[in-house]
């Protein structure tokens, strides 16, 4: 080994070394850090024509667009978070308390446990509604406690993810060009690479909480046109089965409709099925392949595989890092052929 190898080796040693030791720094803002990219790659037709707006002036382009989204996600999201936990949060009272106000609940609880009781009278069958609510609501409130219990710790992160979305933002086009010139790619394999990750953000977002958060909007307008009771809980109830392929919207529209015919108003049972059927159902076969990125081609089945594992692998979080270590992992199976095999590209 001559010492110009060993200079080399020795210098890739060190670098190997330290990269992992700033990673290891890094990992408990992984979060942030996806979070601000995910923003960034949403906003930033936002940020572009802002940019041009500014004529070319980053730093106030990146203060406008951040300043623009806060108004765009979170105002909507704070006011619909408090109530969605005030209703949550009175509807579990009143349940575990029994409280007299309730006359429709426990009208509701008698008819409700006599109708299911009376069909399964040989097996000994019962059923409690009121202790099934009281579960449902004391399993929502110490699962979601820690949540609001570390709000210093949700502070900091939304305010570190702020700040590199700023950075990300500003000094995005050159970060993204120190990348490619350490990378041993050529600018081609660089950019596909970049822009498969970008898709596959893009697929998850506009693919899956959009129209989650679509279908729960519409969903608690329809509960709260037709009678049903906290119809903001419900409706949040709904985009996160909306968010699970396997369950979806029925399973929280089905009993909405079966109490209203049940319990005396057959026509509003009707007209939350007809909007059901229309204005929640249909979102998912028009809106939704619309929303989808098609350039990612990765099977559906596959992208709810790398949801659910990222999500047990790094926390919540994983619903972004699956996917993109999914399509990140497809863009270089695209590129292997190319550079290892020295094979032509695929148009």
């Amino acid at each position: 080994m001559n010492y110009k190898n060993f200079q080399i080796y020795f210098f890739l040693g060190i670098l190997a070394v330290v990269f992992f030791v700033v990673i290891l720094m890094f990992l408990p803002y992984l979060s942030s850090l996806v979070i601000a990219a995910t923003l960034a790659i949403i906003f930033e037709p936002v940020h572009n024509r802002v940019f041009k707006i500014v004529r070319r002036q980053k730093i106030l382009a990146a203060l406008i667009t951040i300043l623009a989204m806060l108004v765009i996600v979170l105002v909507p999201i704070t006011f619909f978070g408090i109530k969605v936990f005030n209703q949550a949060q009175s509807l579990y009272l009143q349940v575990s308390a029994k409280n007299a106000n309730l006359d429709s609940l426990d009208q509701i609880s008698v008819s409700f446990e006599k109708k299911i009781n009376s069909l399964f009278p040989k097996l000994g069958f019962s059923f409690d509604i009121n202790e099934s609510i009281e579960k449902f609501f004391k399993w929502f409130f110490q699962n979601i406690g820690p949540i609001f219990s570390s709000i210093a710790q949700i502070f900091t992160n939304f305010l570190l993810s702020l700040i590199a979305l700023y950075y990300i933002f500003k000094d995005g086009q050159r970060l993204k060009a120190t990348l490619f010139r350490l990378s041993p790619l050529n600018d081609d394999h660089n950019n596909e690479i970049f822009g498969k990750l970008k898709n596959a953000i893009g697929s998850v977002i506009r693919g899956s909480i959009t129209v989650a958060v679509i279908q729960g909007v519409l969903a608690g307008v329809g509960f709260a046109i037709f009678g049903i009771p906290n119809a903001a809980l419900w409706g949040f109830v709904t985009v996160v089965a909306a968010l699970i392929p396997i369950v979806g919207t029925a399973t929280i529209l089905a009993p909405a409709i079966g109490y209203l015919f049940l319990f005396g108003n057959p026509m509003a049972g009707v007209g939350l099925l007809v909007w059901g059927m229309t204005a929640v159902g249909l979102i998912d076969n028009f809106l939704g392949p619309k929303l989808i990125e098609r350039s990612v081609k990765i099977h559906p089945f596959l992208i709810l595989l790398s949801v659910l594992g990222g999500m047990s692998f790094f926390g919540p979080i994983g619903f972004l890092a699956g996917p993109l270590a999914l399509a990140l992992l497809f863009a270089l199976f695209n590129l292997y052929p190319v550079i290892v095999l020295s094979k032509p590209e695929e148009v």
